[in-house]
């Protein structure tokens, strides 16, 4: 009685749903789950960790007052991208204090984007994902190159492919997995930090077994994909290869489809050719100095999701009925007497 009343404060409400937002980034609509999330960001860095809370906030409350609807905004729906708005800018630029206004305009950029995302895509039930992140990010990263108030740092400098980069394939080692396994997890927010992709980890089990499962079996199918392709060591000891698949991982292991063997394997295509798509995008925008961020995701699990209508042996979760995988088999259960 008395945690409802809590709940009805408006400030409580307010952090609840940056909670639930930053839990969003990977699908756990759970407070808890977000405040893990925000301590595992803090515990690698502490000015991503205010540009994430700071993101997260900023996109909730243009959210709050443009309108939207509550159960969204409470849901965090309306948070998730403006944490990730929030850190990619201080990760990718040279980070100073004027820098925090611009992580505001990101994160309550981002909830203009997911609005009309959620208008377009809405028809056909696919949802917008992190696509309002990344493209409110590239845009405001594009204008670097002619603005010169915030500078660019050297992950987004302007770079021809070069085979020649492959020549050092280095040693892969058990060191390889341990340090991929857990930094694929945590590049999902940007985080190069094991105990932070533990933390993470840990988060998503709050919430769910079955999520927190998929995306350790996401790092690790991206992780032996990339090895398996012959990608030089250090990309995939530094998780850079796991965090899309992590993301697919979750998005196709019980929240889009209901959770069976045949949307196991199909959900294990969608986390390889993540992986890869992560490569094919890299080589594509490392001409112009941008960075592929969740990008080889979106495009990966919108054409999987988009696909999925068609095929007769697999059964998408509604909309209206979608929650954690365990809710939505105990859902088809109930379903089905």
């Amino acid at each position: 009685m008395f945690g409802e009343q809590l709940l009805k404060n408006p400030l409580i409400e307010f952090c609840d749903s940056v909670c639930r937002g930053c839990g969003q980034v990977m699908f756990q609509n759970n407070t808890v789950t977000g405040l893990l999330f925000f301590a595992g960001i803090f515990y690698n860095s502490t000015t991503l960790g205010v540009c994430a809370v700071l993101g997260t906030a900023a996109s909730t409350l243009t959210a709050q007052l443009l309108g939207v609807d509550k159960p969204l905004v409470r849901a965090g729906l309306f948070g998730f991208n403006g944490t990730l708005a929030g850190i990619a800018l201080p990760f990718f630029f040279n980070y100073e204090p004027a820098m925090l206004g611009y992580v505001a305009l990101n994160g309550a950029f981002t909830t203009i984007i997911m609005a009309s995302l959620l208008n377009f895509l809405g028809k056909w039930g696919v949802p917008a994902l992190t696509a309002p992140f990344v493209l409110a990010t590239w845009l405001l990263m594009f204008g670097v190159y002619k603005l010169s108030l915030f500078h660019p740092g050297a992950l987004i400098a302007p770079a021809l492919p070069s085979v020649a980069g492959l020549a050092d394939m280095g040693t892969v080692t058990g060191r390889t997995f341990m340090e991929g396994l857990f930094k694929g997890v945590g590049e999902v927010m940007f985080q190069d930090n094991i105990v932070t992709g533990v933390i993470f980890v840990v988060a998503i089990l709050v919430n769910s077994r079955i999520s927190a499962l998929f995306a350790v079996i996401g790092s690790l199918v991206g992780l032996c994909t990339a090895l398996i392709m012959h990608s030089p060591e250090t990309p995939v000891r530094l998780g850079l290869y796991g965090f899309n698949s992590v993301l697919c991982g979750i998005a196709m292991g019980g929240i889009f489809f209901y959770l069976n063997i045949r949307t196991f394997l199909y959900a294990l295509g969608c986390m390889v050719l993540g992986a890869i798509a992560t490569g094919a995008f890299s080589v594509l925008l490392s001409p112009i100095g941008m960075p592929a961020l969740t990008w080889p995701f979106i495009v990966v699990t919108w054409l999987f999701l988009f696909a999925g209508s068609m095929f007769r042996n697999i059964a998408q979760v509604p909309t209206e009925k979608a929650g954690t995988p365990e809710d939505n088999l105990r859902s088809l259960a109930i379903g089905s007497r």
